[in-house]
């Protein structure tokens, strides 16, 4: 399975951040993060830094089990 298609089923789609690099999108559209320590990320489900759950919102955290999870179709 490639890169592109595991963070597809990874990541949640909701997932956004931004980086010295420039933005990046989540689960449909596949990133590498190059800086993991200066990436700011988001919810666009809830608009903040923490999911629709009240957990904080990562490349780490918004993965598949959680209950706000969505992935890519």
């Amino acid at each position: 399975m490639d890169k592109a298609k595991t963070n597809k089923i990874n990541i949640c789609k909701f997932l956004r951040g931004r980086n010295p690099y420039g933005m990046m999108e989540g689960g449909d559209a596949p990133w590498l993060l190059l800086d993991d320590a200066n990436t700011i990320c988001w919810c666009i489900n809830s608009a903040a830094a923490m999911g629709p759950d009240n957990g904080l919102v990562s490349p780490k955290s918004c993965v598949k089990g959680r209950s706000c999870f969505v992935g890519g179709d």
